[in-house]
């Protein structure tokens, strides 16, 4: 059996600056993560990533990043119009290229001395002085828990919590053999959801359509060769002249959920598996960081017998999803207002 301070099941983002954080405060740390990789496309980010990593000690992570210069969308307008990101006091947002990303993450987080077990969780056991997590190789033993699992449910069942599904989406995307001369993100609305376009990791350019259950199989859009027709007639795609299509599809869900209770005794949630955010925001990786110091700091606070961290934590969560909510209703609000169609009235009727 090992034995910790801290045992964190999901080696993501979240659960890399939780781990990082942890041993910035003197704290030994496991994470428990299989060694499977699901595919992720590239993600944005906004220009504060580069301040979060640097406080992480783990900057080399921006080597799995890319400048993003700026954001050309059609959202609430007829005709797309570019926001270049010059004009941001800020500076440039990033392109997130997920897979190197992790890879550097990952890397930091086990040269400050992280145990990293290559194994899968199987069940928690919570008693009066810590949990101990029994995997398919390993048992752990540790003061405290944290679940970085990429999505809210896991630790719902170990909770005994109802997650709250605020909407439900799926992302569709393939990766078309051009390259793109301008790095900007590319955003289009259409009548069953919405896309985006930016540079791959590579020689090559990421296309994303993401929409609801029902739209998805009105479409057939999980078929390579209608996701292939249906980019071909955005507006994004026309001007690059592109003559082949994208050979492989992926899927995964999206949408906005969250646990009522983002921590308890002896645990705390992180990253998507506290809240996970719609992609409209761009905000996925950022607030995954952001939450792993968060709650890295309310563990070792609690540890020392004070946990005002920790019920500020909650409270900071509660009202991040809130936050986001509202804006998110009024960015489906905007372009909502002048479609016809079921995909944006379910939004908007969920915004009511």
């Amino acid at each position: 059996m090992i034995e910790a301070d801290v045992v964190i099941v999901g080696g993501g983002p979240a659960g890399c600056a939780t781990a990082l954080t942890l041993m910035q405060r003197g704290l030994s740390a496991v994470v428990i993560s299989t060694s499977a990789k699901s595919k992720k496309p590239t993600e944005t980010a906004v220009p504060v990533l580069a301040q979060i990593l640097r406080a992480l000690n783990a900057e080399d992570a921006l080597r799995g990043c890319e400048p993003c210069y700026g954001i050309c969308s059609g959202w609430g307008r007829k005709v797309p119009a570019l926001q270049p990101s010059i004009i941001d006091p800020f500076g440039h947002a990033w392109f997130i290229h997920r897979s190197r990303f992790d890879d550097y993450l990952q890397h930091a987080t086990r040269e400050v001395g992280t145990i990293w077990l290559h194994e899968r969780a199987r069940s928690v056991d919570f008693d009066a002085d810590g949990v101990c997590v029994t995997t398919t190789a390993t048992p752990v033993r540790a003061r405290w828990l944290v679940a970085a699992t990429g999505s809210p449910a896991w630790l719902a069942r170990i909770t005994g919590q109802k997650q709250l599904s605020l909407d439900t989406l799926i992302a569709f995307w393939g990766y078309l053999p051009i390259t793109l001369e301008a790095r900007l993100l590319f955003v289009e609305p259409t009548d069953y959801g919405w896309w985006y376009l930016c540079p791959a990791d590579g020689e090559q350019a990421v296309a994303c359509f993401v929409t609801d259950p029902q739209s998805a199989r009105a479409l057939r859009v999980a078929d390579v060769h209608i996701w292939n027709k249906l980019i071909l007639q955005t507006m994004l795609i026309r001007p690059l002249k592109c003559q082949s299509s994208s050979r492989f599809l992926h899927a995964a869900p999206v949408g906005l959920s969250a646990l009522p209770r983002k921590y308890g005794h002896r645990w705390i949630a992180v990253g998507d598996a506290a809240a996970k955010l719609d992609p409209i925001g761009s905000s996925g990786t950022i607030a995954a960081l952001d939450s792993g110091q968060r709650a890295a700091h309310a563990i070792a606070d609690a540890l020392q017998g004070s946990f005002e961290r920790a019920e500020g934590y909650d409270r900071w969560n509660s009202a991040l999803v809130q936050k986001f909510a509202r804006q998110r209703d009024r960015h489906y609000e905007l372009e909502g207002s002048r479609r016809i169609g079921g995909f944006w009235s379910r939004r908007l009727s969920d915004a009511a």
